[in-house]
Order: structure tokens, then sequence, then C-alpha cells
């Protein structure tokens, strides 16, 4: 009985120890299966992550432009649409910066105004990661990431072109050493007024090669590289002086020279001495073409050729009009300045005059300095309320009325209780617009302003539509514009394409033009001509249908005129920089001359047509990319240049 009792159990034993074989089998099977998925997976993954980080490092080498001349800055040929040349500029592009001529202490400069921490960090910083992962796109903190950004061959913004330069700033650290990268920052940085880096800067700017710069000069090129619209000597001689006056101060504290120095160092002002002559077209035109082809481009080794839709013609015509009217009819009646700025509806700039002579040292009062427009932005709310009712009979009121603490006053003191649109745009009253404004709300026709591209900060309250923030000539020709174009806000360029001289190589860039929202009605934009006929002077002629308008702004200081054909629609400014008042300045009397005198010379050889059948026709050949600038007829002898003739 034991004896059976122990076979079973043996039997049982044996038949637990096959169960638990067997059971030990299908567990390692199991873990082998395991095993091998996440072999597979770990192969795929590693695939797949190697197969990203080719493309990647491949996506980010073909943007990237390593290419260096050390024996000349490439030139960059500036033509007219037609292929003129005005220009052909030489040594905007610094090629040969060498540490070992650059003494030490400038290079000390550059590294305590833009990257204290140069030498001790990988070439990021923690902002720098944070700024990524946020969605910032702001440039990089470090002087690595900036060289990175120089290397791509075309600038962009965004989350993953930030990625992309951190990556390369993590391989320039690896793969160089501080002084390679410095080297490349002093060559490659944009100084601002189409310079890049310190050798070329140093002799345009300051008329010195960069080794005999001294330290303040080279704090002043320091912060202008930090900032170049905001700190461009050439522009704000007063604040880069200041920003480099703190600059020296930093190396005090990092202990690159001695406390005992900043006194001697100190400037209120920076040692300037521009080396720019203004050649037979207006140097405003070649300046602002080469600050476009640097935010277009950035640095580049490469010869370019770029093409702007300047008429050659046009811009002679412009520059003696200006010069000619100037001299004889606003000087002698205390108006120092003026400027002129003549596109074509989609907003090819055709023709442009930053002033009565080129100063290197004042801003283009064409396009970038504000000024006060009066009557010339008041047409703002009128749009909102031709899209409302197309009739620019309506009546509206015309009485004192405080809107936000402002009570608008009317230029003749006199109120009429109630006005049609028409008459009151052209008895320049302050009350409608304002009113206007107050029935459709501030913040929809602010909004309005900002879909039109008027760029220029705009006030808060009530005073956007009272002319009492100064503008840019361009903000007033967008404005302007629109019923030309069909009721859509053009963008405004003077560069139709950037491409290198050397065969087979890419168009860099090619202007294109956006599709943007229609932002008159047609019957609004009939209503708009309407309106604007009815305050053209009878004594203004052309030899074909136009309208045009004068404002007196800023109490005297800021005259304008402005109008359009079919083809062309030009924007006159008259004043002085001190904002000083030019009382014997009426703009539809001597303003108006200096447009009509260019408007006249301007449009000979054009069909004469009325303004809707032009904007008709036009909307129809339109592509928005082609220039098709006078494709019906062209001046069979341009101007030539002294570039051209030689």
């Amino acid at each position: 009985m034991a004896e059976n009792n122990e076979t079973k159990r043996s039997g049982a034993d044996a038949a637990q120890a096959a169960l638990q074989e067997i059971e030990d089998r299908r567990l390692g099977e199991i873990r082998r299966r395991k095993r091998r998925v996440r072999l597979v997976v770990a192969t795929i993954i590693l695939l797949v992550s190697g197969g990203i980080a080719t493309f990647v490092t491949v996506t980010i080498k073909s943007q990237l432009d390593f290419s260096r001349k050390a024996d000349r800055s490439p030139d960059v040929q500036i033509v007219g649409f037609d292929g003129t040349v005005l220009e052909t500029v030489k040594g905007h592009y610094s090629q040969d910066v060498s540490l070992n001529s650059l003494p030490k202490r400038l290079q000390n400069v550059f590294v305590a105004a833009s990257d204290p921490g140069f030498y001790h960090h990988l070439g990021v910083s923690l902002s720098d990661i944070t700024r990524i992962v946020s969605g910032d796109d702001a440039p990089g903190s470090t002087l690595t990431m900036k060289v990175a950004r120089s290397f791509f061959e075309v600038p962009e913004t965004g989350s993953v072109r930030n990625l992309e330069e951190l990556l390369v700033a993590l391989w320039l650290e690896a793969r160089f050493d501080k002084s390679t990268i410095l080297r490349s920052y002093l060559e490659r940085r944009y100084a601002g007024s189409g310079i890049f880096g310190v050798t070329a800067a140093s002799r345009i700017l300051f008329g010195v090669p960069a080794e005999d710069m001294s330290l303040h000069q080279a704090a002043v090129l320091a912060v202008a590289m930090n900032d170049p619209a905001g700190l461009n000597p050439l522009h704000f001689p007063a604040a880069s002086a200041h920003a480099a006056n703190i600059v020296l101060q930093e190396m005090v504290t990092l202990k690159m020279i001695a406390p005992e120095q900043i006194a001697a160092l100190s400037r209120t002002a920076p040692q300037l001495s521009p080396q720019v002559k203004e050649g037979d077209y207006s140097q405003y035109v070649i300046d602002l073409v080469m600050e476009e082809v640097a935010r277009r481009i950035g640095y580049t080794s490469k010869d370019l050729r770029v093409v702007t839709s300047i008429d050659a013609r046009m811009q002679m015509m412009a520059q003696q009009a200006v010069t000619e009217v100037s001299k004889l009819r606003l000087q002698p009646r205390g108006a120092d300045q003026a400027a002129l700025l003549s596109i074509s509806p989609d907003g090819r700039v055709r023709a442009m005059v930053g002033g009565t002579q080129y100063d290197p040292m004042s801003q283009d009062r064409a396009w970038n300095v504000r000024h006060y427009p009066g009557r010339m932005i008041k047409i703002l709310p009128y749009y909102y309320a031709l899209n409302e009712n197309p009739d620019p009979a309506q009546w509206v009121r015309d009485n004192r009325k405080e809107v936000g603490g402002w009570k608008p006053v009317n230029p003749d003191r006199k109120y009429r209780g109630q006005v049609s649109l028409r008459d009151a745009f052209a008895r320049d009253v302050n009350t409608v617009p304002v009113e206007l404004t107050d029935t459709f709300g501030l913040d929809n026709v602010r909004n309005f302003a900002a879909k039109i591209g008027i760029a220029s900060p705009l006030s808060e309250d009530i005073r956007t539509v009272v002319g009492l923030d100064p503008v840019t000539l361009p903000d007033i020709a967008r404005l302007h514009v629109l019923s030309l174009n069909g009721g859509v806000a053009p963008e405004i360029t003077i560069v139709n394409s950037i491409r290198s001289t050397a065969e087979g190589q890419p168009v860099l860039y090619q202007r294109t033009q956006q599709s943007s929202e229609k932002l008159l009605t047609d019957e609004a934009m009939l209503a708009v001509n309407s309106m604007l006929a009815g305050v053209t002077d009878p004594q203004v002629r052309l030899d074909r249908p136009f309208v045009g308008f004068g404002a007196l702004a800023g109490r005297g200081s800021d005259a304008w005129f402005a109008g359009f054909t079919a083809d062309l629609y030009t924007v006159v400014w008259v004043g002085n920089d001190d904002k000083s008042r030019a009382p014997a300045i009426r703009p539809d009397v001597e303003v108006a001359s200096l447009w009509r005198l260019f408007m006249l010379d301007a449009m000979q050889g054009f069909s004469i047509r009325s303004v809707a059948r032009g904007t008709s026709q036009r909307l129809i050949e339109e592509d928005g990319v082609t220039d098709f600038w006078k494709r019906h007829w062209v001046d069979p002898n341009p101007p030539l240049s002294n570039n051209a003739r030689n």
C-alpha cells in the first residue's frame, strides 16, 4: 500500500515536472519572441532615427553656404526693371577678417557686446532651448547661434529654422575652435546699410581699416551688429554712441579694460567718416535695395544681380523735378526738404527720391521717416463707411463731439450739422472721420488699417483718423492705391528678383504678389474715385484723367500732394527735418507743382485711359510675379548711368 502511494507520488511529480518543463519552454519561447520583437523594434527605431538624422543632416546641409572668398568682396549689380544698370555696389561684404591682424582688444569689444560668456559655453544657452521649445522666432542669444544663422543661404524664421540653427551651432562648436567661430561672426554679421562684417563696415563707416578702429568705434560697430535697425550709427548717432559707452562699461566689469580708461574712451557721438558718394541715380534707392538684399539673402560670397522695379527714365525725372522745384520754389519759402515716392498700382516702386540731396547720415524721407499726414490719412474711415453704403452723397453729422476725451475742431471752425461724405472730404472736416470711427468702432477701423498694411504705430484713440499720428510715404501709398488696385492692398517693394551671376544658379528671391483680401467692394471703389475726383483741383492739369489732392499737417510742418492716373500713383512730401513750420508752402500750389512736373513727364508714352478702365485691364493681365510695367511701350533710348556707359 505504501509502495503504491509512493509510486503515485512519483508519477504525479514526474507529471508535474513535465508540465513545468512545458510551461518553462512556453515562457522561454514567449521571452525569445519578445526579445526578437524588441530587437526588431529597436532596429526599426535606429533605422528610422538614422534616416531622420540623415535626412535632417542632408536637408540642413543643402541650405548652408560655407563658401568664402579671401581675394575680394562680391559685387552687387543693381538694374532697373528693363535691365538698365543703375549701380554696381562693391565692398559691402567682408571676406578677409584675420584675427592675427585684428588686435585682441578689438576682438574683446565684440565678445563683450554680443556674448560675454562666449569662451565658456558650448554654443547654445538655456534661453535658446527655452525659446525654441516655446516657438519664439527671436534670434539666438549666443555668438555661435548668430554665426549658425548666417550660414543659411536664405534667411527664414520659425520653429523648424530655430531648431536647425541650434543643431548647426552645436556642430560648429564640436568642429571648430572659438577663434574660427569668432572670425566667422566678424566676417558675416550684418551691420546695417547693406554692410556685412567688420572690414567692410570700418572702411565704409569710419574710413579706416578694421585694425585701426578705436575702441569706441569698435563698440559702435558692435552694437550696430546687435541691432542694425535701431542702432545704425549713420541714422541714430546719439543712441549708438550711448550704447557703445555701455559696452565699454561692460568691458570694465569683465576686466577687459581698466576703469580709468572709460572717461577717455566714452563719447557722445560716434567718430564717423562715411565713404559714400551719390551716383547718377539716387543713392537713397541704392541704399534701400541693399537693405532689402541683406534682408532677403543675408551674407553671401557670390556676385549678385538684383533686378529692381525702378524705371530709370522716371527715376531721373523724379530727381530732376525734386531738385529743380526745391531750389526755385520750396527752399525760398522755408522748406529745405522734399521726398517723392511713385509706384505702379501693384506696389512696385518706379521712382523714389529720399531728399533734395543725398546725405548718408540722413534717413530716407521717402521710405522710413514718419511725417504728420493730416488729410492724407483721413480717408481711412471713409473707406469703411463706403463699404457699408457706397453712396458718397450719404449724409453724416458735422457737429463737435467728444470721443474718448477728444473733441475735434474743423479747420475752418465751422459746423454744418449735416454734410455729405463727398463734401466732408472736400472740406477736410475733422468731425466726420471722428463720427464715422465712433459709429463703426475704433478697433474695427484700426484693424482695417492693419489689413491695408499701414506699418507705422497708430494711437489707440481718435488721433488715428484725424492725422495726428506720423506715418511714412509707403503707408499713405498703400492707403490711397486701394481703389486703383481692385480694392486689394499691394505689398510695396523695390526688388523684383535676386540671383547669383554664376551660370546655372537658382533664383535666390523672386517677388510675388501675395494673395490678399479684397478690402473695398466694387461699388465702394467707384464711390471713392468719385469722391476723390471732387477734391481734385482743376488748376493741377495733366493730359489725361487723374485724381489728386493736397494736405497741410503738423500745424504747418508737413505739406503733401498725392494722386494717380490709371498707371501710376505718386505722393510728394515737403517740409523740414526738424519739423519747423514752413507757413509759406501751399500744398495745392508749390507741392502740387512738383507732383505735376513729375507726372507730366512720367506719363509720356502711356495710352490715355480712365482710371476705371486701367484698373480692369491691369487686373486681367497681372500674374503677381511678372513685371508688366510698360509692356506696350518702352522708351527706345532710356538714360544710362555712368556705370552703364562705361
